[in-house]
């Protein structure tokens, strides 16, 4: 009878904890603990280890097995349905009859969007995860209704390995959640680069001198402890090695373009530095460098009509010849939408975003801004966009070869951004309010990676994004958001 007495309080013991997957290993060493002690014997403990154990598999949770090499698993999700009016003007039309007469065009759409990804925690500090999504964009995975109630396809959003071999490094590789610290003046939020990326960080405690008040002149009294400074500064380093365009080696390349068989790699280099006024007050700048290697550099001024075929015809003595090109697109099946055989040259862009975060009538504020440098700007509007792409049909007509020579001194490589928030998003009520303002040349930063949003990734403009945002529930948020 004792024995028995000793098994039902053992076992409700452990019942009572809770016998999981995760947590079996602890309840485990609280049974050895009761077997050391002479409460239990061998036989006893394993008896019931087995009797929780197949009273765990009878539940629901019981039926779910993870793997012992994975100490967590988070599964997270989220799905969004948004309408958006864009009305475009443009400041030329090359072509107005082509355009149906019309100097705008107006687009109103309904949008949703879903993703669902789960990240694992190993042991031996490895991390994983994956993440499904809809739409194939590259910067959006936003899919548009409308298409006789068809079905839309799942993709891959995000797959990735990563590891911390020491608390101040993290080394990712995959397709991953984007490593740089940006605004979407230069990066769309939702891109996920693919390749290696490594993110250092320390922190540093900063005193400058005890705020407690002065020790006594009693050489026996004992000095008040100093009060510890809420002051600190973190500096960083992060880099990535994204793989921008994997093509074919072996492809046989048309044209004048070497691209097609030529990868595109991009190179980012960031220091991130933050310094700590208290726990709401810091400032934050983050010097960088980010440069495109590879792809169809030709050389600079001149005019290159990519995959064209010529026809002539003859009549009454006139011959009339007929020229067509196009463009192609950047890599195999690739997502980018501003598309070219030299879309990744001349980019040697220097960048610096930054932010200063502070409490005010219990609100907090944010201050942030951005800005990019490319040093190749007037290189890139020459050669990209007045010359190698194929831009103009005809190849190099003399309206053509007239138009870039009358823009040989365009330079504009520069584009920034400047804004303020006040409020945050994270529980039940929270609410913010957001503007910026910006403008970005033409040659400043890559279309295929800045925001979709905004003007729809076109450079060459200016202007202004207001948003906000209100929680509905913790879980739940409503946006409003205005570009102009």
């Amino acid at each position: 009878m004792k024995t028995i007495t000793k098994r039902i309080f053992a076992i409700a013991g452990v019942l009572a904890l809770g016998l999981t997957a995760v947590k079996a290993q602890s309840d485990g060493a609280l049974l050895d603990a009761l077997v050391k002690k002479g409460v239990l014997s061998d036989q006893e403990a394993e008896d019931i280890r087995a009797s929780a154990a197949k009273d765990y598999a009878t539940t629901p949770a019981g039926k779910l097995s993870i793997s012992d090499h994975i100490t967590n698993l988070k599964l997270y999700g989220d799905a969004r349905v948004r309408f958006e009016y864009l009305d475009e003007t443009p400041q030329t039309i090359q072509n107005l009859a082509a355009a149906g007469g019309r100097h705008s065009s107006t687009t109103d759409r309904n949008r949703y969007r879903i993703r669902i990804g789960a990240d694992y925690t190993f042991t031996d500090n490895f991390k994983a995860g994956f993440e499904l999504e809809s739409a194939t964009a590259g910067d959006s995975a936003n899919q548009s209704f409308g298409s006789q109630y068809g079905k839309f396809p799942i993709n891959v959003g995000l797959v990735y390995l990563q590891w911390k071999p020491v608390d101040w490094l993290t080394l990712t590789g995959g397709k991953q959640r984007n490593p740089i610290y940006t605004t979407d003046l230069v990066w769309d939020p939702d891109i996920n680069p693919e390749g290696g990326s490594e993110v250092a960080s320390w922190t540093f405690p900063i005193d400058f001198g005890s705020d407690s008040a002065p020790a006594s002149n009693d050489p026996k009294a004992v000095a008040p402890v100093s009060a510890p400074s809420d002051m600190s500064m973190t500096v960083g380093l992060v880099g990535g090695q994204f793989d921008y365009s994997d093509n074919n080696e072996y492809n046989v390349s048309t044209g004048s373009s070497p691209l097609a068989k030529t990868d595109v790699w991009q190179f980012v280099e960031q220091v991130p530095i933050q310094f700590n006024f208290n726990k709401d007050t810091f400032i934050k700048v983050v010097p960088g460098f980010d440069s495109y290697q590879g792809g169809g550099i030709s050389n600079p001024g001149t005019v290159v009509t990519v995959n064209a075929t010529s026809s002539s015809t003859s009549s009454g003595g006139i011959t009339t010849t007929t020229t067509t090109s196009s463009t192609g697109s950047v890599g195999n099946n690739s997502s980018l939408g501003f598309f070219g055989p030299h879309a990744a040259d001349d980019l040697q862009i220097f960048t610096a975003p930054g932010e200063f975060d502070w409490k005010m009538w219990e609100l907090p504020f944010k201050a942030y801004w951005d800005f990019a440098y490319n040093i190749e700007g007037k290189a890139r509007v020459q050669d990209v966009y007045l010359g190698n792409n194929g831009f103009f049909a005809g190849g190099a007509t003399s309206a053509a070869v007239a138009v870039q020579n009358q823009n040989k001194a365009l330079g504009d490589n520069i584009a920034w951004l400047a804004g303020l928030q006040v409020g945050q998003n994270k529980k039940k009520g929270d609410w913010s309010i957001k503007g910026d303002f910006r403008q970005t040349g033409l040659g400043a930063v890559d279309p295929n990676t800045n925001d979709s949003d905004f003007a729809d990734s076109f450079l060459n403009q200016q202007g202004i994004k207001l948003q906000s945002t209100y929680n509905f529930t913790d879980f739940l948020t409503g946006s409003l958001t205005f570009f102009d």
